[in-house]
């Protein structure tokens, strides 16, 4: 086996390609990491870095090797931190989200859970596709689209309508009259859900209006960003921008919101539906869910 010091040199100096930066990720001499890395390499019989003039740079090998030894510390990590909570009494879960739905709407309600269940920890890790929830280890996943999920159930949560807004800012300078007045400023778009415009468009009676041009997001939450900071007209889920539209960062142009065929949900894997403290988020999430739905509908 592998010695744990020199894994942890090896990929500390692989990060950045340097051994007095790993030096100081590692509290420790240059010739520490260094001298870890070659002890690493030759109880392997193999060169994992290269040493050229003062540069460091990964071999064939060491870039194959990376990426394991990357989830090998990753799941020690997480393994040992669920050991620590355990011995204090607290209790872990990790579940999958969407960055979008978590940064607006999961994680500004999750201190109501902490204080119903101060003895369970939820770790958030993001995930934007669908993935096997038992390879992976996850205890939940929040998941948009079809209510279907193998190996799962599924728990349907809210729909979601889309409102096209804009910043005071552009409001000021580009008034939109008309729907078709928003062709003339610029537009963001979703780059997973190009078509986001055209739908809109053709619900409010323009389907001859074809949207091009405009730069595009890979996330919500930078298109957000960006309409709130004056670079253009943005579609996006109401649900994302309660704040916004609250304090005045943003306004809804033209409330004719688009209403999705998606969901979302709140999906828990077959092996924890037994867990406790899996059905007790579960259980909070779908009553979060409940209120808001219940809200944006007065």
């Amino acid at each position: 086996m592998p010695s744990m010091p020199g894994l942890i040199a090896f990929e500390a100096t692989a990060r950045h390609l340097s051994f007095a930066q790993a030096a100081k990720d590692l509290s420790l001499s240059q010739g520490a990491v260094s001298k870890r890395v070659r002890q690493l390499e030759q109880a392997l019989g193999v060169s994992l870095l290269a040493r050229n003039n003062h540069q460091v740079l990964l071999t064939e090998i060491g870039s194959s090797y990376l990426p394991e030894v990357r989830a090998l510390l990753g799941q020690l990590e997480t393994t040992t931190r669920s050991l620590i909570n355990r011995a204090q009494g607290k209790s872990a879960i990790t579940v999958a989200v969407l960055p979008g739905f978590a940064t607006h709407w999961l994680i500004p309600r999750l201190g109501d859970f902490r204080r119903r269940h101060p003895d369970i920890l939820v770790n958030l890790e993001s995930r934007l596709k669908p993935f096997d929830l038992a390879a992976e280890q996850m205890d939940g996943a929040f998941h948009f689209g079809a209510p279907n999920w193998p190996e799962a159930t599924v728990s349907k949560l809210f729909g979601e309508s889309l409102v096209p807004v804009a910043s005071p800012e552009i409001l000021r300078t580009d008034r939109a009259n008309s729907p078709t007045s928003l062709l003339e400023g610029t537009l963001l778009h979703l780059s997973s859900r190009p078509g986001l415009w055209c739908e809109w468009f053709d619900m409010v009676g323009h389907s001859e209006c074809l949207p091009a041009g405009g730069p595009s997001f890979d996330q919500f939450s930078l298109i957000i960003a960006a309409a709130v900071h004056g670079q253009g007209a943005a579609i996006v889920p109401r649900f994302m921008i309660e704040t916004e539209l609250r304090e005045g960062s943003l306004s809804i142009v033209f409330d004719r919101p688009l209403v999705c065929d998606r969901s979302y949900y709140f999906v828990t894997p077959l092996h924890a539906c037994s867990d406790p403290h899996v059905v007790a988020f579960a259980d909070w999430v779908g009553q979060c869910a409940a209120e808001y739905a219940g809200r944006s509908l007065q």
